[in-house]
């Protein structure tokens, strides 16, 4: 598995489950957040695959989202395009 943030390749989890509080060796981004989850697709409603997902407000903060699966090749390019919208909006 890739951190979302800085790409850095992390140790597979155990038994396939990543903890709600884990955070990248490297750059202590969140790894149990939505830009890492394989089913986070922005312009989906809710930025989710999942049908009526919970909310989550920010998508590079730990949450505890029960549908979470690791995205095993995050793609960076794609998340500095929606940060640099959704910063458009504050």
């Amino acid at each position: 598995m890739k951190c979302w943030h800085c790409g850095t390749s992390q140790q597979d989890p155990s038994w396939g489950k990543i903890s709600f509080r884990a955070v990248c060796e490297r750059c202590n981004a969140a790894l149990h957040c939505c830009q890492n989850c394989q089913f986070y697709k922005p312009g989906h409603s809710n930025d989710c695959a999942i049908p009526n997902a919970e909310t989550v407000s920010d998508r590079q903060a730990n949450n505890f989202c029960e549908e979470f699966s690791i995205n095993k090749n995050p793609s960076k390019k794609n998340t500095i395009a929606r940060n640099r919208f959704d910063n458009l909006f504050k």
